[in-house]
């Protein structure tokens, strides 16, 4: 019989199994996991890193596909804080040689002078004689150190000198006034062409000499009257136009007939884009071009206010065509944020690469760089101008009058 001593005796502990505790080598397989998890996610973002800098593809037709091509420089919201220093409804815009931007503040019925990073220097047209009500387009003549005002809300061309003074006004009080038809005088825009200032009105473009008297037009004419209209060699409402300098091309913004037109020095119609509405409807694939101006590669940049996109990529208010009107590419997004705009107006190309672009509803005038390569055309966008260029065989315009004399 075992005694009470050996019925308690604890047996001793087993021999612990080769390799050490159990405990040991389930830290040790937890460290192995854990580091070669740390492995596998620095591979991956490794591979992410090399596909984010991966060199963008070309697009299969040839084209490198470009990215957003506006590069904002500047922009222009008035030379101070207080409601009446502010640009309200901006339409128009242009430069001077030295670069600085000239800018329709519409809204505040006045035009401003800034240089190109937007540093105010002058206002013109606030008061006095000259004091302007709706000024739209504006044009610089370097030669004589003029700046020239379509204020078509006072049916007139208000001209100061560079400076801010104001010299004259266009039509002459000795002109005879029914030169310009029954719709009379309202300017949307205005250029200088070999010593003529030329203006856009409701029924065509009309030529003053430097007294401020017509001596020619561009537009149509019934049985002596002047006539707007969608026929070819006729126009609805002209909001905008620019002259090409190499070759003396007009390019013409036909805002109601929603069409492009390109007219050379003497008055022939070379080509039309677009083509005007039936029976209230649009039919084209202009929507409301408002702005047309030449750029340094000698394509045209049209600003197509009602081409609303979200992206502004191979869509939008900017579309660019060739000198023969073939279409190269859309951008611009709608919006409010930098490069992008709300109903804009007129455009203009400056020096050193420049742009500037009334953005009417956003109440500033954007100073801007375009980068290239552009984007393509949408694919839906570019069936949609099939069709759209006309080659007219014997349009023309009335003749442009001879250069102003030299001197």
């Amino acid at each position: 019989m075992a005694t009470s001593t050996e019925r308690t005796k604890v047996p001793p502990p087993a021999p612990a199994p080769e390799g050490g505790p159990p405990e040991d080598r389930g830290t040790r397989r937890l460290l192995f996991v854990l580091l070669g998890v740390l492995v596998l996610g620095a591979i991956a973002l490794l591979v992410l890193l090399v596909w984010l800098l991966r060199p963008a593809a070309t697009a299969e037709s040839g084209a490198t596909a470009g990215g957003y091509p506006i590069q904002v420089v500047t922009t222009i919201y008035g030379y101070g804080d207080e409601p009446n220093e502010l640009v309200r409804t901006p339409l128009g815009v242009t430069f001077d040689p030295d670069g600085n931007v000239w800018l329709s503040n519409t809204g505040q019925a006045r035009v401003e002078q800034y240089t190109s990073d937007g540093t105010y220097i002058r206002t013109v047209g606030a008061d006095g004689p000259g004091k302007l009500y709706s000024p739209y387009g504006l044009a610089v003549d370097a030669e004589r150190g003029r700046l020239y005002v379509a204020d078509y809300g006072a049916g007139a061309i208000q001209v100061f000198s560079t400076e801010g003074g104001y010299v004259t006004h266009f039509p002459a009080d000795d002109q005879d006034l029914e030169v310009f038809g029954p719709d009379g005088f309202a300017p949307f825009d205005v250029n200088v062409a070999g010593g003529r200032v030329v203006v856009a009105s409701h029924d065509g473009l009309y030529f003053f000499d430097e007294t401020g008297h017509v001596v020619g037009r561009w537009g149509y004419t019934h049985k002596g009257a002047n006539v707007r209209g969608v026929e070819l060699g006729m126009f609805n409402f002209p909001d905008a136009f620019d002259i090409d300098p190499q070759n003396g091309r007009f390019y013409i913004a036909d805002s109601l007939n929603r069409r492009i037109v390109a007219i050379d020095r003497q008055g022939r119609w070379l080509w039309v884009s677009g083509r005007p509405d039936s029976k209230g409807k649009i039919r084209g694939f202009w929507q409301l071009p408002r702005g047309i101006a030449v750029g340094a590669d000698g394509n045209i940049y049209v600003v197509d206010t009602f081409r609303y996109d979200d992206e502004g990529m191979g869509a939008g208010h900017i579309v660019v065509l060739s000198p023969d009107g073939e279409l190269l590419s859309e951008f611009g997004r709608t919006g409010t944020e930098d490069g992008s705009f709300r109903f804009p107006e007129q455009l203009e190309s400056g020096p050193d690469g420049l742009w500037a672009l009334a953005d009417r509803e956003n109440h500033r005038v954007v100073i801007f760089r375009l980068l290239t390569p552009y984007p393509g055309v949408d694919e839906l966008e570019q069936p949609r101008y099939e069709g759209m260029l006309e080659l007219p065989s014997d349009v023309w315009s009335t003749p442009a009058p001879s250069p102003a004399p030299a001197g």
